[in-house]
């Protein structure tokens, strides 16, 4: 009897074991197959960077000025560079009579026609001459006498600078030169009569050009300025009366004690060819 529980006993004890044994061996089973499991990912590839643009190339920095051409290409001054202009270039006085009506110098006007020519847009270049011939006669009762004539020449010279401007107009400063000389005679028996004029100064003032009703070529100038000037004139020795010499020297504006005189003596006008 005791043998049989024995026996009984030891089966239990084996059935318990194979069966503690199955479920171990089921879960180191499913360690193991946890455990070797790997995950495999396809790498990606980056995509390529875009082209990269090339750098802006670096223009050269130019100073205001350098090139003026640039400036007035697109201007009325722009279009007569490298051309003439032939013109009215204003009036000079002249003495020629240091005893001249009421004991006050006679003087007389020569105009100045010229021209001028532009060597490049600052620089330009200003010469005239003035001429007066004059004479004729009067006769009354039959009897013809000689009215006084008078002979003048005038020279002139200047060097035009073109400062700044816009499409139809021009600022400009023009250092001139005036050299006069004039001769008469009062009377048949009266005294040679002989004039000398000198001034050295500059003006200050505009050229605007037509371009705004389609001319260019044509241009007005005017301006006030500063000179020095000497005059010297000489009535020669007649009978009793001595020689009569009078020198003068004056340095003041170019317009003078009448404002109108701008428009007179102080303006010009040109057209370019």
């Amino acid at each position: 009897m005791k043998s049989a529980k024995i026996a009984v006993s030891s089966l239990f004890g084996c059935a318990v074991l194979a069966a503690f044994g199955t479920a171990s061996a089921a879960e180191v089973g499913v360690q193991t197959t946890a455990t070797t499991t790997t995950t495999t990912t396809t790498p990606v590839t980056a995509p390529a960077p875009a082209a990269t643009p090339p750098a802006p190339a670096q223009a050269p920095m130019t100073l205001p000025g350098a090139n003026p051409e640039v400036a007035t290409a697109a201007t009325d001054h722009g279009s007569v560079i490298g051309r003439f202009g032939i013109g009215y270039m204003g009036r000079r006085s002249i003495v020629i009579d240091p005893d001249g009506a009421m004991g006050n110098p006679t003087t007389v006007d020569a105009p100045i026609i010229g021209m001028r020519y532009w060597l490049d847009p600052l620089i330009g270049i200003d010469a005239g001459l003035g001429l007066l011939f004059s004479g004729g006669s009067d006769k009354t009762a039959g009897v013809s006498t000689d009215r006084q004539g008078y002979t003048v020449f005038m020279l002139h010279g200047g060097v035009p600078l073109a400062l700044a401007g816009s499409k139809h107009f021009s600022f400009q400063v023009v250092p001139e030169l005036n050299f006069g000389l004039s001769s008469s005679k009062r009377g048949p028996a009266g005294p040679d009569l002989s004039g000398f004029h000198l001034d050295l100064g500059a003006r200050a003032g505009s050229e605007i050009q037509f371009g705004f009703i389609g001319i260019p070529e044509l241009s007005l100038q005017a301006g006030v300025g500063l000179a020095f000037s000497y005059d010297r004139s000489k009535a020669s020795a007649v009978g009793a009366n001595p020689e009569h010499v009078v020198s003068e020297t004056r340095l003041g504006t170019s317009v003078g004690d009448n404002p109108w005189n701008i428009f007179t003596a102080n303006i010009a006008a040109l057209y370019y060819f």
